[in-house]
């Protein structure tokens, strides 16, 4: 491996880092950033594996060099091999002369890793749990790596946890924006979207498209006489057979919290009301066969046509002019001041906010020893208004260690330690000190 300088692996991670602005994709991200670091190292595999979280095993998803055909796609067993104890102990891995480490033929010695000479691998994580590992063994020219190597290439994988995680959490947002969280169905901003889509088909090349809507009559009666967590079970039994019994072209919506949608491409009228017929039939059987809440559906079949596409326009709110809901954030450009001002204004109404009480407590004075009970006026997330039961000789500056119960559901205990900032007879105003990021138990109370 050829000699690498300080400047050209700040160089790999300034390349990684810039790749995060434009990438979406969790796995786009994960096959640029490894082609990268690949390319940085020169080694003979690298190979970026991520864990299954409900078994612990390993996932090849990103293999580069000799033993790409071999690993590509193949499962790793929860503690095997280098990934394995990568994985396992959320530490980095560095293993310079195979033949002479104690640890190789014990630990490390699988099919893949048979014959090599040095390797190395990196945990992937988010915060302190491990989603993932990148490994590499041997460099194409035969130098084996070194504790330099380590130190670089644990670096980038800190800089890959962070891209793939935004990759990620943009994935996730994504999929909330357009998936009904109840039934894992698209949700009527998607549905809008592929109507929009039918329908400029439909006039232009004259293919036509049709739209089954399944209704649940009287669905607040339902939940009235049933409860929600049985109608809920209603709501998903119907999503899951809208997706077990319709074409793969077609596209299954929840469009409202009662109504059923699917729209059905290049399909006429006709065809669509017997698809719709036979949802209702398989709905009933399979409602009946797991004894669920007695329902009653509604059938509605709407068809385009290129010469009459009404029919579907009044189910379809699209708009044209100006992009809505995630598609409209994806400009970070246009919209990151917007957001940053919003988030601090919201920031500042929690912080400031200040909630009148009666709440009992007590306070100590760690350079004096002065104790007192004393009646919490007013909270909030920045300090505390109290007044003391009996005298006192508190001055300003004062550092106070202060103990009061909110009268939550849980009478959550709340210490803190505040300044004094403000005295006025028994009243005495303070100021936290110890300044979190968020007290969740206070946070809460001070919503209600």
């Amino acid at each position: 491996m050829e000699s690498q300088t300080a400047s050209s692996c700040i160089q790999v991670l300034l390349e990684i880092a810039r790749g995060t602005s434009h990438r979406a994709s969790i796995q786009k991200t994960l096959g640029d950033i490894c082609g990268s670091v690949e390319r940085y190292f020169a080694p003979r595999h690298l190979a970026a594996l991520l864990v299954e979280p409900e078994t612990g095993d390993l996932t090849f998803c990103h293999v580069f060099g000799d033993k790409a055909e071999f690993l590509a796609g193949k499962k790793l067993r929860k503690g095997k091999g280098v990934a394995g104890w990568v994985a396992n102990c959320g530490e980095s891995l560095l293993v310079e002369d195979a033949d002479s480490d104690s640890r190789f033929p014990a630990l490390f010695l699988t099919a893949k890793t048979k014959g090599c000479k040095s390797l190395m691998a990196a945990p992937l994580k988010s915060g302190d749990a491990v989603y993932g590992v990148l490994e590499m063994i041997d460099t194409r020219s035969g130098a084996p790596f070194t504790p330099e190597h380590l130190q670089d290439f644990s670096a980038m994988a800190e800089i890959v946890s962070l891209a793939v995680e935004k990759a990620y959490y943009f994935q996730a947002m994504k999929r909330m924006a357009e998936t009904d969280l109840l039934t894992g169905l698209a949700n009527k901003r998607t549905f809008d979207r592929h109507m929009e889509r039918e329908i400029e088909v439909c006039k232009r090349y004259g293919i036509p498209t049709s739209v089954v809507l399944l209704t649940l009559e009287n669905l607040r009666k339902l939940n009235e006489d049933h409860g929600t967590i049985a109608i809920d079970r209603v709501l998903q039994l119907v999503a899951t057979t809208l997706k077990d019994e319709i074409r793969k072209v077609d596209v299954p919506c929840r469009i409202k919290s009662d109504t059923f949608a699917v729209i059905m491409p290049n399909t006429l009228k006709a065809p669509a009301v017997d698809v719709g017929h036979r949802l209702s039939a398989k709905v009933s059987q399979q409602s009946a066969a797991r004894q669920l809440p007695f329902f009653s559906l509604t059938l509605e079949t709407l068809s385009a046509v290129q010469d009459d596409v009404v029919p579907v326009l009044g189910i379809c709110d699209s708009c044209r002019n100006e992009p809505q809901g995630f598609r409209k954030f994806r400009d970070v450009g246009s919209n990151l001041f917007q957001m940053f001002s919003e988030e601090k204004q919201a920031t500042e109404r929690r912080q400031y906010y200040r909630k009148d009480v009666q709440l009992a407590g007590s306070f100590t004075n760690p350079e004096t020893g002065e104790t007192g009970d004393f009646l919490v006026e007013n909270v909030s997330l920045n300090g505390l208004g109290f007044t003391t039961l009996l005298g006192h000789r508190l001055n300003r500056n004062e550092l106070l260690s202060v103990t009061f119960r909110l009268d939550d559901s849980r009478h959550s205990e709340i210490n803190r330690v505040v300044r004094v900032r403000y005295i006025s007879d028994r009243y005495v105003g303070c100021q936290f000190t110890d300044q979190k990021s968020y007290d969740t138990d206070l946070g809460f109370y001070l919503m209600r």
